[in-house]
């Protein structure tokens, strides 16, 4: 996906999203035992070939740059980052929904510490700060507490072992595809999780699967989108080999592949939709670059390009804008309506 090598994405009825690596052809996009749309192979870098701050036209065509160096807050300051752990979900400054973010870990992994050194915050600013730029302004609503964001740590109570998974089978119990389905379940069953809210849950286990996984309702219900920081595919790097939540706040793959498992948990890209494949990607044929669209995976068995993270311009939100944002359709999700932006539109709605 990114310089000499190239990410790919690929969605399979199973579970998981799943970026693919750089070099080989990966392809992105499973789903969780079918509850949960993925990133799969990881993509690596060691440093961005773009910096990942210019604006884009909904062509895909550069504009005018912008500083992407920031994040806001819900009141339209610096998103602030956490000072100390929490395990609890502490009072919201906003009544509105919201993306919670979670830093999970299995009941015998390794605590990188992640939620309070600064990796995290900073990967949520850079995406939300891309998104800001490719809206004109608007982002996902997170959920923060006095001006910073609230990170919450869980440490489940199945190890590693448990959930990374033992079978190929279409079981949420043992099915190696099925990380997401199986986060998503010990989290609801611990009291994580609460009506209004979306996750954003960077996970420190294992995955031989994908990278990440996203819920697609209404067809793959769900409210958790997650990259699986210890994923490794046979034949691709790491999934976390590629820099992320840098203090640069440019976003790398691990970064950009979470907005993209959120945008799956929102519902989009929707059935339906122009350029619609592969159960919530997008291939718009009629762009010159339809890799750089954030919701892209290459068609099944295709030459198709790797997703375009690192390529020169960087991502777009929704090419052509037909799609998935602002589209017009009333009939079809639209980013542009959804409850969980900020500001809040005047029509706005829930995911399907």
């Amino acid at each position: 996906m990114h310089g000499p090598r190239s990410l790919g994405l690929l969605l399979a009825i199973a579970p998981a999203c799943v970026l693919g690596a750089p070099e080989e052809d990966g392809t992105e996009d499973g789903t969780d035992g079918g509850s949960s749309a993925g990133t799969s192979a990881a993509a690596t870098s060691t440093a961005a070939d773009t910096d990942g701050s210019t604006g884009v036209d909904p062509d895909g065509s550069t504009s005018t740059d912008v500083d992407g160096s920031s994040s806001t807050g819900d009141d339209g300051g610096p998103l602030g980052c956490p000072d100390a752990r929490t395990e609890v979900d502490r009072p919201d400054d906003s009544p509105d929904a919201q993306v919670r973010v979670l830093y999970v870990v299995p009941a015998d992994g390794a605590d990188a510490q992640l939620d309070v050194d600064g990796t995290i915050c900073n990967s949520v600013a850079s995406w939300s700060a891309w998104l800001d730029a490719q809206t004109g302004g608007r982002r996902l609503r997170l959920d923060t507490h006095d001006g910073a964001l609230d990170i919450g740590f869980v440490r489940l109570a199945l190890d590693d072992a448990q959930m990374h998974g033992t079978s190929t089978a279409q079981d949420i119990d043992t099915g190696v595809a099925y990380v997401r389905d199986r986060i998503e379940r010990e989290l609801l069953q611990d009291g994580h999780l609460v009506p209004g809210k979306i996750y954003a849950v960077y996970y420190g286990g294992t995955s031989e699967y994908a990278c990440g996984g996203g819920a697609f309702p209404p067809m793959l219900p769900g409210v958790v989108g997650a990259m699986y920081l210890g994923g490794e595919i046979p034949g691709y790097p790491p999934c976390d080999e590629a820099p992320w939540g840098q203090p640069d706040l440019v976003p790398r793959y691990i970064d950009s592949a979470m907005l993209h498992e959120l945008m799956h948990t929102l519902g989009h890209v929707a059935i339906g939709s122009p350029s619609q494949h592969s159960f919530g990607h997008a291939f718009d044929e009629g762009r010159g670059q339809p890799q750089r669209d954030l919701l892209y995976s290459p068609r099944p068995g295709t030459d198709d390009p790797p997703w375009g993270v690192y390529e020169p311009g960087g991502l777009v939100l929704d090419l052509g804008r037909d799609d998935y944002f602002e589209h017009g359709d009333p009939s079809r999700p639209d980013l542009a309506r959804s409850i969980y932006l900020d500001p809040l539109p005047p029509d706005a709605e829930p995911p399907p």
